[in-house]
């Protein structure tokens, strides 16, 4: 083919990828509508943890109607049990809300690793849900799809596909008008959209973001960006006052997105499977990673507040404690104790667009102790890295007394 031919052959090939993502976007919409998480009234007793009189106490006091389904049968959903939770007295709430404090900063946590495949938008899918569904301190959650494939986008703005919505490319590109009399805060508060959970909201990736290493390449070279680096860290500092806690999903990739990501961090969480590819991929990434962070503290970034690998999609073999005993060697003091096992319903959740946060065991269609043990398995992996939250708030609390 000649440079005509060629031009042509490239725009077929656009003309034909555009149509597919329209037809498979307007599918997603359509059979993809995500519905609240549902409890039955057991569920709902053990998710507030109170006796079911108790419960039907403080159902009383709303306009809740629990058996106005076709079927009859006792739901409330996620919503409604957080207006539940919160006529609940000091003394019924397992613990009370939490509100941050002014010497308790946002907590902004990057997921990432060079290597494709580790579970990076699955990790961070799964674990911006847990936080804001499993601790009744009703944590305000963010989430930041930074990887132009927007599969993370998927699973909670699905709407961001209709005209109208920013994608974080938008906002660090440009791409916008401001309203008469919006504020750029307003903007990009509108930008992260509400989610099926109540406290949890996410600042979608379009696919058109992947102009966004070409944009950074050309700004660069024609000197029209005084830190190409810091641009998603002021996006986030015009809405820190409305999350306690943002989850950023990053790209496979080492590019301006992947360091906008780490200088926007306060801690990185490194996910890896358990496999020698991943493993040898990983360890190349890590001793590449001291020349990453020189650029980062060059530009001003005051360092990570923690740094931790998180195991994923382990399965037991002789092959893999082989290898968990050769990581724990190595890395012993970075390796978060629980790990994200394998788990069928983690699969099925994930084709659902969801995660095992997302639904009840009542609402998951397959076998139900499967999903029970993936859920659980899931809230320790959430559980220590809470912990780790609340160890720095702790901390900086103690430092500005």
């Amino acid at each position: 083919m000649d440079t005509e031919e060629t031009t042509n052959a490239f725009l077929a090939l656009k003309d034909s990828a555009d149509a597919l993502i329209k037809r498979r976007n307007q599918r997603l919409l359509i059979n993809h509508k995500k519905e609240q998480r549902n409890f039955t009234r057991a569920e709902a007793s053990a998710y507030l943890a109170i006796n079911s009189r108790t419960l039907d106490k403080y159902v009383s006091k709303t306009d809740i109607d629990p058996r106005r389904h076709d079927d009859a049968v006792w739901s409330v959903n996620l919503e409604e049990i957080y207006q539940i939770r919160e006529l609940l007295p000091e003394e019924l709430r397992k613990e009370p809300k939490f509100h941050r404090s002014a010497a308790q900063s946002l907590q902004v946590i990057v997921i990432q690793n060079q290597k494709g495949g580790v579970g990076k938008t699955v990790s961070a899918a799964t674990i911006a849900s847990g936080l804001a569904t499993e601790f009744p301190q009703e944590y305000r959650v963010g989430l930041i799809d930074m990887d132009g494939q927007s599969t993370l986008s998927m699973y909670y703005a699905t709407e961001a596909i209709q005209e109208g919505c920013l994608s974080v490319g938008d906002l660090m590109m440009g791409n916008f008008e401001l309203d008469e009399g919006e504020t750029l805060q307003g903007a990009i508060s509108e930008a992260f959209l509400n989610t099926t959970i109540p406290n949890l909201r996410i600042l979608p990736a379009s696919q058109y973001d992947r102009a966004l290493e070409g944009w950074f390449h050309e700004q660069v070279f024609n000197n029209a960006l005084a830190s190409p680096y810091t641009l998603l860290h002021q996006i986030i500092d015009e809405v820190k006052d409305e999350f306690d806690i943002i989850i950023v999903d990053t790209p496979p990739s080492l590019g301006y997105a992947t360091y906008n990501a780490y200088y926007a961090a306060t801690s990185v969480i490194f996910p890896l499977s358990v496999t020698q590819n991943d493993i040898d991929a990983t360890c190349s990434y890590f001793s590449y990673i001291p020349k990453i962070w020189s650029l980062l503290a060059n530009e001003g970034h005051r360092g990570y507040d923690f740094m931790k690998i998180l195991l994923t999609n382990h399965r037991d073999s002789a092959t893999t404690t082989e290898l968990m005993n050769q990581l724990t060697q190595y890395f012993e003091q970075r390796i978060y104790s629980k790990e994200f096992r394998h788990s069928e319903a983690i699969r099925q959740s994930s084709a659902l667009l969801s995660t095992v946060f997302d639904m009840s065991k009542s609402e998951y269609p397959k076998a139900k102790s499967s999903f029970q043990n993936a859920q659980q398995n899931a809230f320790e992996v959430t559980s220590q890295i809470i912990r780790d939250i609340t160890a720095v708030w702790a901390k900086q609390q103690r430092e500005n007394k």
